[in-house]
């Protein structure tokens, strides 16, 4: 797999990632809860990733991230 095309899955699940970033008021704990898990969980599959130590799950869930966010 060329650099180049590894940098644009991380550089697109990071920006995917970005969109669970949020700052939503206190009262909001159950979403800001839901949306830390996603914003970590996709952070945590692109250091998988750039570690080349993904599983087949990590891969499925990685191309289900980019299609979710296009």
């Amino acid at each position: 797999m060329t650099h180049e095309y590894k940098s644009w899955i991380a550089y697109e699940l990071e920006s995917w990632a970005e969109t669970f970033n949020n700052n939503y008021p206190d009262h909001m704990e159950e979403l800001i809860e839901e949306e830390n898990e996603a914003y970590e969980f996709i952070y945590s599959l692109i250091e998988k990733y750039q570690n080349n130590t993904c599983t087949k799950k990590d891969y499925e869930n990685i191309l289900f991230h980019i299609w979710q966010s296009k």
